[in-house]
Formats: C-alpha cells, sequence, structure tokens
C-alpha cells in the first residue's frame, strides 16, 4: 500500500531556518572502519544551560546507523541517556570510565580527552 505523493520524498520542502543544511542529505556516509583501527577520545564538558557535566566520545568514523547502534549499547552500560550529532556520542552524567571500559572491550583504542 503506498500513500498518495509520499515517493517524492527526496525533494526538499520549504524552510525559512537560516541555518537549515540541504547538503547534509546529499552527503556519502564513509565506510564504517573496523574497531581496531578507530581512535576514539572519551571527555567531560559541561552543558551551556545549567552546567550538568555530560560524557562526549569523538573521532568515529563511519556509517551514522553504527554509530546509532554504538550510542544505545553505550546507553544501556552506562545506565544513562543520551544522543549522537553528527560524529559524535554524547552521554548525560560523568560516564567516562564505563564508556572507556566497554569500547576498549569492544575492541576499539580509547584515549582519555585532556580537559
Amino acid at each position: 500500500m503506498t500513500l498518495k505523493g509520499m515517493n517524492d520524498l527526496d525533494q526538499p520542502l520549504y524552510t525559512d531556518y537560516p541555518e537549515f543544511e540541504f547538503e547534509y542529505a546529499n552527503v556519502k556516509e564513509p565506510n564504517t572502519l573496523p574497531p581496531e583501527k578507530q581512535t576514539l577520545l572519551v571527555g567531560l564538558d559541561k552543558r551551556k544551560m545549567d552546567g550538568a557535566p555530560i560524557t562526549c566520545i569523538t573521532g568515529f568514523v563511519g556509517r551514522r546507523i553504527d554509530l546509532i547502534k554504538i550510542e544505545e549499547e553505550l546507553q544501556g552500560v552506562c545506565h544513562t541517556c543520551g544522543s549522537s550529532k553528527m560524529y559524535d556520542i554524547v552521554l548525560k552524567g560523568d560516564v567516562r570510565k564505563r564508556a572507556y571500559i566497554y569500547l576498549r572491550n569492544s575492541r576499539y583504542k580509547v584515549k582519555f580527552a585532556e580537559n
């Protein structure tokens, strides 16, 4: 069953948002490198609104689907909520040690970021 008008979803929709990035949808994602070839940085940051600590994991090279999969696994291991932005994973709270141990057990090269 198809809905009328749903076959043209690749066409841009009108927006008046000045920072809209249409080109992002057309960018080809790089292939996901094996974990042994990736170096991830685990760091601590503070949110701008209330200053709450957040754990940032950067340096991932690969498809967005794989990043979301790693993010969901980290949320379960660290017992916290989080999100992924572009190629970074953001977890609520200071869970650097748990994230470091999980990523090391997943065969990633992991370093702590200098704060």
